[in-house]
């Protein structure tokens, strides 16, 4: 249809007045510096959380229609069946807005509406941006205002006004939206056809997570054969915790576009054959080597889609699967047998944004280019992540507090290119009460029940929902965190033999050997700086006991990183987020469709 554009349209969000509040003890700052001390009410030692919305409120004035509040420090943890410190605590005078409900997942959001003034609060944790970074509340607002002129500086002009603020509520939302502000002028980024959209949806994993010592944190299938078996091996010599360099931005290079064009199997083996770096996903019917030793290679989809991926690697098995082109690149390297059934193709060219008179032509036309519709949004976060690493006058604290806001940006972002929408919380006390049409998704918590109400996914948002770049994406890193060539050296968790491998958690490979290709160059290692790069990030001489589950192995992990001096590079890295490789739930039925905008 003519006029008709794809192309995004970034929100411009004017800075929320904001206070920066210890959780427990109430104390905090506001935006100006200035001190906040939450009044408590009774002959408490600690304010409530209604104490907190009161003096708040007081502090940036009631009359502000909009504040927000960020709180720092241990907040408790929130589990289904047990009291939630944002429904159990008393809130007199302050409700839950009608149709927005507090989002009771990892993290939560709070929302909040005074009842006579009407004053929206919307509550956020600091660990959000920073993950587990010890911050003070005057270090938390100091890191979000360093995060936001140093974007504001990396996006602009596409971003701008005194009153402005690239920082929207959540790190995902952040991201999109850099991204819608910074697309080349003249790219349209057009969508993937709705079966194809569905598809991805039903058919693409996330990120590669193994644990591969026998024992209570290694998935059961009878295609998956421990690396590790506490029964014959009860220590290792060291452990060895390599990650890549904020390794998403790497993988965003040229992605292919939208619509999508469906090849037949006959088509799809011609496709590998002549274009083995295609931008594509192929569904295919794979066998596992008869003498492979090493881990799985292709994430295949439980029975039970709830239960997760598991990755074959048990020699002689079979399985069917969607794959990235790039991970079909990689097994065909290492000898798995490949019977591509099927695949979608995405388009690798894009219009110039510029007409050109070409010579010999009497009219300016547009060339067809290779099509970069993250590129440039990826490399201002790169240079962004440069910056705060290299800049001398930042402390290691703020540095790494910026560093896992950087990459909590990164990660979600391509999170939600693939997302759309994770709704609110109904709250009752009654279950009577409880809407019919939600009953899948009641959780009790004491003597509260909540319930996920959809989303309604509109036309506005539809501009940002791409999830043809975030399986590409999460596809190419799985590759490359298994195999690839850096400076003439191959790297990668399938060079390390099996006998040495913990597990596997997203772009971390943690194993009993020293991998010599992930140390600096100048060591004689492939890792020369670049993002994207595979690095190690902690060693630890041993002997150990074998990490049966996961908690002994991030255990080692964490010791890892405090063994030795990190520098700078590393610093940036080191904040960690629990929920940070949580795979969203995003189903058909997990949206309702809805006109116009929402701001």
């Amino acid at each position: 249809m003519t006029g008709v554009t794809h192309r995004p349209r970034p929100y411009s969000y004017s800075r929320l007045p904001t206070a920066w509040v210890d959780f427990k003890t109430g104390r905090g700052v506001l935006d100006n510096g200035a001190a906040l001390i939450a009044r408590t009410s009774g002959r408490r030692k600690y304010p409530t959380l209604g104490d907190v919305l009161d003096s708040v409120s007081a502090g940036l004035g009631t009359a502000v229609p909009k504040i927000k509040i960020m709180f720092t420090g241990k907040v408790p943890p929130t589990e289904p069946g047990h009291r939630h410190w944002l429904l159990e605590a008393k809130t007199p005078g302050w409700e839950t807005p009608p149709g927005r409900g507090h989002w009771l997942g990892t993290p939560p959001t709070g929302r909040f509406v005074n009842e006579l003034t009407d004053q929206y609060v919307e509550i956020h944790l600091a660990s959000e941006w920073f993950g587990n970074t010890d911050l003070s509340p005057a270090e938390a607002r100091d890191a979000w205002m360093l995060l936001d002129a140093m974007l504001t500086d990396a996006f602009q002009p596409a971003l701008s006004g005194n009153d402005r603020s690239v920082m929207m509520h959540t790190p995902g939302s952040t991201g999109t939206n850099l991204w819608a502000a910074s697309l080349p002028a003249g790219m349209e980024p057009f969508p993937v056809d709705d079966d194809i959209a569905e598809e991805i949806h039903a058919t693409s994993g996330q990120h590669h997570l193994e644990h591969l010592v026998a024992g209570p944190s290694m998935v059961t299938h009878e295609d998956v054969i421990p690396m590790m078996d506490p029964r014959g091996q009860s220590q290792i010599d060291s452990f060895a915790y390599v990650d890549g360099r904020f390794m998403y931005a790497a993988q965003c290079r040229e992605l292919g576009t939208g619509p999508g064009r469906r090849l037949t199997k006959f088509e799809t083996y011609e496709l590998l054959d002549t274009n083995p770096y295609a931008r594509a996903r192929i569904c295919l019917r794979f066998t596992v080597p008869e003498n492979w030793d090493r881990i799985g290679i292709f994430g295949v989809q439980h029975p039970n889609p709830n239960d997760g991926w598991y990755y074959p690697n048990r020699p002689g098995a079979t399985g069917v699967t969607w794959a990235d082109a790039s991970e079909v690149f990689v097994a065909k390297q290492y000898g798995w047998k490949i019977e591509p059934l099927e695949s979608v193709v995405f388009n690798e060219k894009a219009q110039a944004a510029r007409k050109r008179f070409e010579p010999g032509s009497g009219h300016a036309s547009r060339k067809t280019v290779k099509a970069r519709p993250l590129d440039l949004w990826s490399q201002k976060l790169m240079m962004t992540r440069e910056f705060i690493t290299d800049d001398p006058r930042t402390s290691d604290k703020l540095r790494q507090a910026v560093g896992g806001a950087l990459r909590a940006i990164l990660i979600q972002s391509i999170g939600s290119f693939a997302s759309r929408g994770r709704g609110s919380t109904g709250v009752t006390n009654d279950p009577r009460n409880l809407p019919p049409e939600y009953a899948a998704s009641v959780v009790r918590y004491g003597d509260t029940y909540t319930y996920k109400i959809p989303q309604k996914f509109n036309n506005r948002q539809r501009d940002f929902y791409h999830p043809e770049y975030a399986a590409q994406v999460w596809g190419r890193a799985r590759a490359r965190v298994l195999h690839a060539r850096v400076n003439g050296q191959a790297t990668g968790a399938l060079t390390i033999p099996g006998e040495h491998i913990i597990g596997i958690h997203g772009d971390a490979i943690y194993t009993s050997q020293l991998p010599t290709w992930a140390l600096p160059t100048v060591d004689g290692g492939a890792d020369d700086g670049k993002a994207g790069r595979l690095r190690l990030q902690g060693y630890l001489p041993g002997p150990h006991p074998v990490p049966v589950s996961r908690a002994d192995r991030d255990g080692l992990r964490d010791k890892a990183l405090t063994h030795a001096t990190a520098t700078p590079d590393q610093i940036v890295d080191q904040a960690a987020f629990i929920f940070e490789w949580d795979a969203p739930k995003d189903t058909p039925t997990s949206y309702q469709a809805q006109d116009g905008d929402q701001q």
